[in-house]
């Protein structure tokens, strides 16, 4: 029962945790007829202190935050990831930088650097070895777990945005997730996983400043969203792939030093 409790329990409800923390936030900017601007600003900061103080006095695992040893082995392991996140986001920064300046790309710059500090501090650096307590010598099921658990939570969206959005974003959630978790676990460099996720998160920008407010152009029909799921599918099977080669005999740290 102890095992569970610090395992799979723990795991469990600090998942539960993450949307009742954001449903908060956006009760908190309801209520006190804040600017919806800082809606998602407010939901992440309070996931990240809430999710600190969880790991703090209940969960108790160890987050490695930095690695500055053997950087040229880090490199070569980020590899795949950065392939992906180069793809992906070439295209968003040449349009980024082509739209004329406004004082509010500044906040939003800082919203997405704060987006990847939250979710990955929560589902690489907490999730993984609370997960792991409960699989020990199992990596690979870990990062998958982990992954499923981060394209799960995109689900919430769907009270914002369109299913055919979001299908595929949960898809390219889970592809992105496992990539990343298993850069975590074969690099010990959160702070590596961070930068990728807010390059990635880099397009938000430009909608932000254009729909602040207005998610309907969040959307895309039927047909491309089956498409564009199915090429992300693709992509988590080859993550899939990356992950069982960079985990391979690896075993995760789940509790602190002495």
């Amino acid at each position: 029962m102890k095992t569970f409790k610090r395992g799979w329990g723990s795991a469990l409800l600090l998942f539960i945790l993450i949307p009742v923390m954001m449903f908060a936030a956006a009760w908190i900017v309801k209520l006190t007829g804040m600017s919806s601007r800082l809606s998602g600003p407010l939901q992440d900061t309070l996931v990240l202190l809430g999710a600190w103080t969880y790991n703090h006095y209940v969960a108790k695992v160890p987050v490695h935050w930095g690695n500055f040893k053997n950087f040229g082995q880090q490199f070569h392991l980020a590899i795949p990831a950065l392939i992906l996140v180069a793809f992906l986001a070439v295209a968003k920064l040449v349009q980024l930088f082509q739209t004329p300046f406004q004082p509010v790309m500044v906040f939003y710059l800082c919203y997405v650097i704060l987006i990847g500090l939250t979710e990955e501090f929560v589902f690489r650096g907490l999730l993984i070895p609370l997960l792991a307590r409960s699989l020990p010598g199992k990596p690979l099921a870990t990062v998958l777990l982990s992954s499923a658990l981060f394209g799960g939570l995109h689900l919430i969206n769907t009270t914002q945005i369109s299913w055919t959005y979001v299908l595929p974003q949960i898809l390219f959630a889970m592809a992105l997730g496992t990539f990343f978790a298993s850069l975590y676990v074969s690099t010990d460099n959160l702070m590596l996983t961070i930068a990728l996720h807010a390059i990635t998160d880099v397009s938000l920008i430009t909608q932000l400043v254009s729909h602040s407010t207005d998610f309907s152009n969040f959307t895309m029909s039927p047909t491309i969203s089956l498409v564009v799921a199915g090429f992300y599918l693709f992509i988590f099977i080859i993550a899939i792939i990356v992950a069982n080669r960079q985990v391979k005999g690896i075993t995760i740290q789940t509790e602190l030093d002495d």
